[in-house]
């Protein structure tokens, strides 16, 4: 199992360049991946969370972070597409996959915060069969030199698209929820899951159900990877749930590391922990705590 690490561009971090500061001190504290999410406004729970203070956009600081680090993958937890031209997305990350040497995971979603679509004049309703649209124009955009695509929304033919992602066919396409659609979208598209806010015992469920819809698809399963996206604290209290039923990595020391050997054991191939806070020295505090006390014990 791998561990990532969540840069905090949606928890209202003033200044942008201490987010690359942070990838950077992931970086050598030995994390795998950084990761960035996105929300474009200030919608429902991200206004409650972050009152005026600023969510740094996901692909710029990313930019950045390529740009500052040289081995560390570069992962989106998640985008959400509908909200993306799938020609101007797939030049960004086919740029930042050039730029990086060969590093971006490309994490994407379909979010649920409809006041945010309304803003963006996209329609709420449509948002799966766009998502699905999406990916296959991104694939043929990725793949073929003239790229040629008819769908429902978005239609291309006769041109050259340029630049191709560095890695071959395109970088790993890892899809975000948990819904029914979204482990089929994973049957049908993905390279991996990438999920949130799931259970040990959710996580073993939702992964025998992408292994039985991967075979169907005539894909093969043991090519999908697994990971996770969950928080962490350092409470030293007992969580409040049984271990299979935990979503957060809280509670002492080896409570922790009990629900991360849970996690382990219901199949995950990389957890992302993230620091649920603007504060920077509690980031790195928490961090390097994690990864030069827990890390060496899983």
């Amino acid at each position: 199992m791998k561990v990532g690490f969540a840069i905090p561009n949606n928890q209202g971090v003033e200044n942008p360049n201490d987010l690359v500061d942070i990838a950077v001190r992931a970086e050598s504290l030995g994390y795998s991946s950084v990761w960035v999410r996105e929300h474009l406004f200030h919608s429902s729970y991200v206004a409650k969370r972050l009152g005026e203070r600023p969510y740094h956009d996901a692909l710029t600081i990313l930019t950045a972070i390529a740009c500052a680090t040289e081995t560390v993958r570069l992962g989106t937890s998640v985008l959400v597409l509908p909200w993306h031209d799938p020609a101007r997305l797939g030049k960004m990350i086919a740029t930042l996959d050039q730029l990086s040497g060969g590093r971006v995971d490309f994490g994407v979603g379909v979010a649920v915060t409809e006041d945010e679509f309304e803003n963006l004049g996209v329609d709420f309703k449509t948002r799966g069969r766009r998502t699905d649209e999406i990916l296959g124009a991104l694939q043929a955009l990725w793949t073929q030199a003239i790229p040629e695509f008819s769908g429902e929304f978005y239609n291309y033919k006769g041109l050259a698209f340029s630049p191709k992602p560095l890695q071959s066919p395109y970088p790993p396409i890892l899809i975000g929820g948990s819904s029914p659609a979204a482990l089929r979208r994973v049957a049908r598209f993905g390279d991996g899951w990438h999920t949130l806010r799931q259970s040990p015992s959710q996580l073993a469920e939702g992964r025998r159900k992408i292994i039985e819809l991967t075979e169907a698809a005539g894909r093969d399963p043991d090519r999908i990877r697994i990971s996770i996206s969950v928080p962490l604290a350092f409470t030293g209290k007992a969580p409040g749930s049984p271990l299979p039923e935990r979503t957060a990595l809280t509670g002492t020391e080896d409570d922790i590391m009990d629900t991360m050997r849970a996690y382990r054991e219901a199949g995950l191939d990389e957890m992302v922990i993230s620091v649920d806070t603007a504060d920077l020295s509690r980031q790195n505090d928490d961090m390097s705590r994690f990864m030069e006390q827990l890390w060496p014990r899983l």
